[in-house]
């Protein structure tokens, strides 16, 4: 009998990351590794029920993706823009005039660098796939520049492709769409009354 194989899924209580466990969880070549902020929420504990690995990791802690990273032999990276936008602790850290979204593109930018520099290091990794979007600054010549929330995933995309060449030649980047799903969890989705 063989080893089955391991995924490391970023995300893995989110919606990206949580449809990567729904998959793999029903392949019996590969066995998932959950990463999350929280091992001890219930949706963490779902996953172990289902017969996955919880592990904690923070994606501005090199050290925790190290360790939850290791003998992988395929990872997935999601990174959660809003998630940094709208948490109320990062209200005011931007430097005076910075503005949110700039100060969260920075950060997010930072964590899939983050991500990429340790997955080079995993000597058992076969493939890296990362959720990317189309950077629309560099698209438009400078025209649209105010899409904070795709041209992070561009940029870090960039530096890993720039900087990571070993990485990139076993890295597929995933472009989703916009999800059906989050007209039903986005409160920018959502009706308004003015």
């Amino acid at each position: 009998m063989t080893t089955k194989k391991l995924i490391v899924i970023i995300g893995a209580t989110g919606g990206q990351g949580g449809s990567v466990v729904n998959s793999f969880l029903n392949d019996p070549e590969w066995r998932v590794r959950g990463i999350t902020r929280n091992p001890s929420s219930q949706k963490s504990k779902n996953l172990e029920a289902r017969g996955a690995q919880v592990v904690q990791a923070n994606l501005d802690d090199r050290a925790s993706l190290a360790k939850a990273f290791q003998d992988a032999n395929a990872i997935f990276a999601v990174s959660d823009f809003w998630g940094i936008y709208n948490d109320p602790k990062n209200r005011n850290k931007p430097k005076q005039g910075q503005a949110l979204n700039e100060w969260t593109k920075g950060q997010e930018t930072q964590q899939l660098k983050n991500i990429i520099d340790e997955a080079v290091r995993v000597s058992s990794l076969e493939r890296f796939i990362m959720s990317s979007l189309p950077g629309p600054t560099k698209l438009s010549r400078g025209k649209y520049t105010n899409v904070c929330h795709h041209d992070s995933k561009a940029d870090a995309e960039e530096y890993g492709e720039q900087n990571q060449p070993e990485l990139w030649a076993k890295t597929s980047v995933y472009l989703p769409g916009y999800f059906l799903s989050n007209f039903l969890t986005h409160p920018m989705a959502q009706p308004t009354k003015v």
